[in-house]
């Protein structure tokens, strides 16, 4: 009673002044509305929304460190040394404006944001899932029904994704040509069409160790269906991906006055020497020479000055050292910084969420698989060249992001007939993919974020290194397999949370267990 009144004692006051303020704001009506702020929200600012929560990166370097592409330079970091700990179930909770941006569109429009709530649901149901395994699906968005809503199987969560994506799919297909709000392919509901049948395809081969056991599925058959029938991407113009400005609010996320620390983060060995190997002119567009080798300011004593563009002057630091020994490499320079249009550009390179180089890839495993038809060597350098594409077309022709290198056509052609590179037709199905996996891990450097993470996990490609001395794995010798259930879980919805971990691993959370579609 004691609380009831306490509350009591400020709500009326309040109710009184809320009370008087209504009754007098009617007169200031007309002074205090700003013609030009809208009143109401409309279907196309809640996609200009979530498109952009969407699409835009957030902690691109946490990625890059847990797939062993940068190293940090400061301080031990968490992903660096594989402590997963808690994940989140933020991609659902943001679903809700994707149902009102449905809900309240026009007639005109509805297929079009029906179409984009279905992919933008698929993705988040999809990226939570392989985050953790098991998650609410079926009861998950129907709040007023189920406050706790129950753990899906992951096998169901799969299929509703799948089915989201088909729905989505057959609304674009209906839609007008273009819709409102969309702030990357201007309304363009053809090219939603292409991303939402890419993203069906990226779904399927990540559910590619479950293709032989789990029949009903239909992985392979609705694979070929899909590279048969549906709209794909055709370039890199088709690209699901966010173009950074020099305006207030759009700069890129990784220039040095946004994200001060990437200026300390070394590229890896495990990035660096396979592009040095492969004599990869992506080297010279990813990274910046070590200063201490090109630079007379900080160059050692006794020591021969290189070119920019000289391969010595690119040595990538080991992931699993400790960073008593990375930060002397940082402090003394004899490191290589991410290139300057990253960190001093504010528009710098666009990041792609969903990629064409990425889907020539996965085509290409399809085909050596026996999912496709096709040749799977002609794939497998239409992603390379993408690639290329991609990064001579986004970064400056300027000596300074470039190293005074260029990549030409016939480069391309070089590279692709090197001997790392060439594509081993007379080889083993093993290294050909071995080959593909490689070439979609060089070539996802900032982009596809955590992607290279999933797709270590289901294919053990390219071999991260292990340290047992730093590695904060409670398995010494493991890279963490998952993250975490998250903690509002265990604040809220424990009960249905203990069900699934039961059922999934005998009651047990934790970041080495082996989800259903990785087993």
């Amino acid at each position: 009673m004691k609380t009831i009144l306490i509350k009591l004692k400020y709500v009326i006051p309040v109710c009184i002044l809320l009370s008087v303020f209504v009754r007098c704001t009617s007169n200031f009506n007309d002074i205090n509305t700003d013609p030009n702020k809208p009143t109401t929200v409309t279907s196309s600012m809640l996609a200009t929304k979530v498109i952009l929560d969407h699409i835009m990166p957030s902690g691109l370097w946490n990625s890059e460190f847990l797939s062993k592409r940068l190293i940090s330079g400061e301080g031990i970091d968490l992903y660096q040394y594989n402590s997963l700990s808690k994940g989140d179930f933020n991609l659902l909770q943001g679903l809700t404006n994707a149902y009102k941006m449905m809900e309240i569109a026009p007639d005109s429009d509805k297929d079009a944001y029906a179409g984009l709530y279905h992919y933008l649901k698929a993705w988040a149901f999809y990226r939570t899932s392989l985050d953790m395994g098991d998650i609410p699906y079926s009861e998950a968005l129907d709040i007023e029904t189920y406050r706790y809503p129950k753990y899906d199987d992951q096998k169901d969560v799969f299929i509703g994704v799948l089915d989201d994506l088909d729905k989505a799919d057959t609304y674009f297909a209906k839609a007008n040509e273009s819709f409102e709000g969309d702030i990357v392919y201007g309304g363009n509901t053809e090219n939603w069409r292409k991303a939402t049948n890419v993203l069906r395809l990226k779904v399927l081969m990540s559910l590619q160790k479950r293709a032989e056991d789990t029949t009903d599925l239909r992985i392979e058959q609705l694979f070929a269906q899909i590279v048969k029938e549906k709209p794909l991407f055709e370039s890199n113009a088709d690209n699901l991906q966010i173009v950074f400005a020099n305006k207030n609010g759009q700069e890129n996320p990784m220039h040095v006055t946004q994200w001060r620390a990437m200026e300390t983060y070394p590229g890896s060995e495990t990035l660096i020497t396979p592009l040095k190997k492969y004599k990869d002119y992506r080297l010279f567009y990813y990274f910046a020479p070590i200063q201490a080798l090109t630079d007379p300011l900080y160059l050692p004593q006794g020591a021969t000055l290189l070119e920019r563009n000289d391969w010595n002057a690119y040595i990538g630091l080991d992931p699993t050292a400790a960073i008593s020994e990375t930060a002397v490499k940082v402090s003394t320079k004899m490191y290589n910084r991410v290139n300057d249009i990253y960190r001093n550009n504010f528009v710098g390179v666009p990041v792609i969420r969903l990629g064409y180089a990425d889907m020539n890839f996965i085509l290409a495993e399809a085909v050596e698989r026996g999912w496709i038809n096709g040749s799977a060597k002609e794939y497998y350098e239409k992603g390379i060249r993408a690639s290329f594409e991609f990064v001579r077309s986004t970064v400056p022709n300027e000596e300074i992001y470039t190293q005074g290198v260029s990549i030409t056509d016939d480069y391309i052609k070089e590279y692709l007939t090197g001997p790392y590179v060439s594509y081993r037709q007379e080889g083993s199905i093993q290294e050909r993919l071995e080959q593909i996996w490689m070439q979609t891990y060089l070539a996802s450097f900032f982009h596809l974020q955590w992607d290279s993470y999933y797709e270590y996990r289901r294919t053990g490609n390219p071999k991260f290194p292990i340290n047992p001395e730093t590695n904060l794995n409670e398995v010494r010798d493991k890279i963490p397999m998952r993250w975490l259930y998250p903690q509002n879980e265990i604040n809220y919805n424990k009960e249905q949370m203990d069900i699934a971990l039961q059922r999934q691993w005998g009651g047990v959370d934790n970041i080495n267990n082996i989800m259903w579609i990785i087993k």
